[in-house]
């Protein structure tokens, strides 16, 4: 599609510029946006817009060149062999989170403009852990390895490691290609310790996740919540619950793209250490897929994230109450609102799990295992262990060890 400027505008002062976005979801038409912002302010640009892999050919970037573009600002997956092109030619070029055709390469006129995906990871975190409800937290990953769904995965991870939790990945990384499979998703949503915080790596993951939770029976918001990413309307408003979700920053993507196109449109440069540009969030948005967070709440997940440190350093629930200078009964009373669990029950979950995960990845006997989770003697535990999983630690570590070996 082809956009002309104003009739008034002279013609040797008008910039002939190619934008190649896809518009299938919210994130191009707001980085367009950007765009538009950009040149609402008075620049003189006339554009030719592609907004699919199959309109954005090797062809199309020959032929806008041959008409004299002067430049281009790219953001369209699996388009390689029109990238090549351009990085072949000094066409000054922004490149918006895609990668090929060698552009990494190019020595001068190009930059790229990216979505903070790190920051992404490190806010859901942040979201979920102030909503302070949930004793674990998942990671459902996009359906395949691409670079922004694994970067989020990791910095979601690494925030919630340095708040006391562990991230359970659902993701490439762990899963390969089972990552979209059916049993597989129920599987890893039925054994997530509840309530538990999903962070989704997109809006179209996170209502694949919905739809997985709706159909084994778990309820949304009050055993899982979820937040998705993108904010993107369509699938957010009509999501059952409502989807929480965050919204990147896609239109000040677009405006710096363009501000930046500008600058070497003119003949100005970047320097290689200034040619990557990340932008960060704009909102986290909650609706009804995620609940509202409190101060109650946010006391919760301190205690939970104490114990999870803590527990297996044989801590009862006075410790607990002096840590946070509270009394028993206050303590156990606010926990077991938000929690449905006693904070006992919360030490003693910790140091089974714990149990459980050394019986199945060590070769440590039952009684080293027992005595390192924070037991003297290991007769209890084992009792424990037995009413906790409907087996005994013995006939646990065997029943892994004979699927193993399959």
């Amino acid at each position: 599609m082809r956009v002309k400027g104003r009739e008034h505008r002279v013609a040797a002062q008008t910039r002939r510029v190619v934008v190649a976005l896809r518009m299938a979801g919210i994130a191009g038409q707001d980085k367009l946006n950007g765009v538009f912002d950009f040149l609402g302010e008075g620049r003189r640009w006339q554009l030719s817009i592609f907004r699919t892999r199959h309109e954005f050919t090797a062809k199309t970037v020959q032929d806008e060149i041959a008409r004299g573009a002067d430049g281009f600002i790219v953001g369209i997956p699996g388009t390689d062999d029109a990238l090549s092109v351009l990085a072949a030619s000094n066409i000054p070029t922004v490149v918006m989170n895609v990668t090929g055709g060698g552009m990494e390469k190019r020595k001068g006129m190009v930059a790229f403009v990216k979505s903070d995906s790190a920051a992404v990871g490190r806010e859901a975190a942040a979201a979920l852990l102030n909503q302070g409800i949930y004793k674990s937290y998942g990671y459902a990953g996009y359906r395949t390895d691409e670079d922004w769904s694994r970067d989020r995965g990791r910095a979601f991870r690494e925030a919630l490691a340095a708040a006391g939790f562990v991230g359970r990945m659902l993701d490439v990384e762990h899963y390969q290609d089972k990552v979209v499979d059916k049993e597989t998703v129920f599987s890893w949503l039925k054994t997530l310790p509840k309530p538990c915080g999903i962070l989704a790596a997109c809006d179209d993951r996170a209502f694949e996740i919905l739809d997985a939770c709706r159909e084994i029976g778990i309820k949304v918001p009050a055993e899982v919540g979820v937040l998705g990413v993108n904010n993107d309307p369509i699938l957010c408003e009509n999501a059952e619950p409502r989807l929480s979700s965050i919204q990147p920053d896609f239109i000040g993507e677009g405006r710096i793209a363009a501000e930046i196109l500008e600058r070497m449109m003119a003949g100005r440069d970047l320097p290689s250490e200034r040619r990557t540009h990340k932008v960060g969030i704009r909102e986290v948005v909650h609706r009804e897929s995620t609940v509202s967070q409190s101060v109650a709440g946010r006391f919760v997940q301190k205690v939970l994230a104490y114990i999870n440190k803590n527990a297996l350093k044989k801590i009862g629930v006075e410790d607990v109450a002096r840590r946070f200078k509270v009394s028993r009964s206050l303590l156990e009373l606010r926990f077991r609102e938000l929690q449905g669990e006693s904070v006992y029950e919360a030490i003693l979950r910790v140091r089974l799990e714990e149990v459980k995960h050394r019986l199945r990845h060590t070769n440590a006997t039952i009684a080293e295992i027992t005595a390192s989770c924070g037991w003297d003697n290991p007769a209890p535990p084992k009792v424990l262990f037995k009413k906790r999983f409907g087996m005994s630690m013995r006939d646990y570590r065997e029943s892994v060890s004979c699927r193993c070996e399959k």
